[in-house]
């Protein structure tokens, strides 16, 4: 009897141990499973954000070409601007010079 006491004395301990095992477990299995739930939210929060960037830099970059672009006809059309200024600058010359004569004849 006396020994029967102490196995069952024996099994209650670690009865309470296994329980506290648990309850241990059971704490640390909740805190896991808070950590995850917070881990995915800011997982989809930066996913999100991601996206957004990744939209931005999308548009940004057909603007860029836009600009690219729009620059390019710019250079282009004040290229053709300075032709026509190098071909019309001597006659607008020859223009001037014979202005001058005419001038000199009104004021007098």
């Amino acid at each position: 009897m006396e020994e029967s006491l102490k196995e069952l004395a024996g099994r209650a301990a670690k009865a309470v141990q296994d329980n506290n095992h648990l309850i241990a477990k059971e704490s640390m299995k909740q805190t896991i499973s808070r950590n995850l739930d917070r881990n995915l939210i800011r997982y989809k929060e930066v996913v999100s954000e991601v996206k957004q960037v990744e939209q931005k830099l999308t548009a940004l970059s057909a603007e860029r070409k836009e600009i690219f672009r729009s620059c390019k006809k710019m250079k282009m059309e004040l290229e053709a601007l300075g032709k026509e200024w190098a071909e019309h600058e001597p006659k607008a010359k020859v223009v001037e010079e014979e202005e001058k004569p005419v001038e000199a004849d009104g004021e007098e």
